[in-house]
């Protein structure tokens, strides 16, 4: 992914400021930080491929790619602290964690500290159509720029000063459910809380304890869902009741959107 020459200056109302400047016509992604996003580290993509969190080289760029660019954003972001909205992208982070040496030499090279992590995934409206997290149950924000505590960022926020910075659309790879695959494992997400099945006409509901239906779909989907409840944990392939491998897919990617169910890298 190509980083935009047309950098936005420190008079851009997006919130993003040069980390150490009080220069009024301060590049904002100055040539330090493009030698951060341009760091190579192979020993990252072998390890992303091995564990299989992906399933190509070009995929393990793309995620580290994109992990660079947070820890960038996270870096020029002095008043609030930016949330981790990928499962894929953080197990990226992760795999680059694991490696500590290289992960410290890398943060101080580049920021001057050890970029802390913060692997809470936050759902809001807008990603992957996932249901919000309300603000009073969020567990205080942990700055990875070594600033703060400040206000934690909304997915709007997170995406506007990525575009804003970057020059381009936030990519798709930010989107977990494009990973899914039928031999993609998932997880119950635990904020769904407990979940039954209603049936109607034809109609199976999946339906949170107040008996809201968090997703209607034809009975014949019935029995993958009663499995999803049962085994909290499973690949995409092994749904029951005759479902088509595209059908499996699409059950499993509404599901993430609703907020039922999370890629596991």
């Amino acid at each position: 992914m190509a980083i935009s020459d047309n950098a936005p200056s420190l008079t851009d109302t997006s919130g993003i400021t040069p980390a150490e400047s009080n220069d009024s016509d301060a590049e904002v992604l100055d040539a330090h930080l493009r030698e951060a996003l341009a760091f190579e580290a192979p020993y990252v993509l072998d390890r992303l491929l091995s564990d299989r969190v992906v399933e190509t080289r070009a995929q393990a760029e793309e995620l580290f790619t994109e992990v660079k660019k947070y820890l960038v954003l996270c870096e020029l972001s002095h008043d609030m602290v930016i949330g981790m909205y990928s499962e894929m992208v953080d197990a990226a982070w992760h795999a680059f964690i694991l490696f500590t040496d290289q992960y410290a030499d890398y943060g101080r090279r580049f920021f001057g500290r050890y970029p802390s992590h913060t692997p809470t995934i936050h759902s809001d409206p807008g990603h992957n159509g996932k249901r919000a997290t309300e603000v009073k149950d969020r567990p205080p924000a942990i700055p990875v720029n070594g600033r703060g505590p400040g206000r934690k960022s909304t997915f709007t926020d997170f995406r506007e000063r990525y575009e804003a910075l970057f020059g381009q659309p936030l990519p798709d790879v930010w989107h977990d459910i494009g990973f899914i695959t039928v031999n993609r494992r998932m997880l119950v997400d635990d904020r769904a809380g407990r979940l039954t099945l209603a049936r109607s006409d034809g109609y199976v509901a999946l339906c949170r304890t107040d008996s809201t239906a968090v997703l209607s779909v034809n009975d014949m989907a019935g029995a993958a869902l009663q499995f999803i409840i049962a085994a909290g944990a499973f690949y995409v392939r092994e749904l029951p009741g005759g479902l088509t491998d595209d059908e499996k897919i699409g059950l499993a990617q509404a599901l993430v959107r609703s907020g039922v169910l999370k890629v596991a890298p």
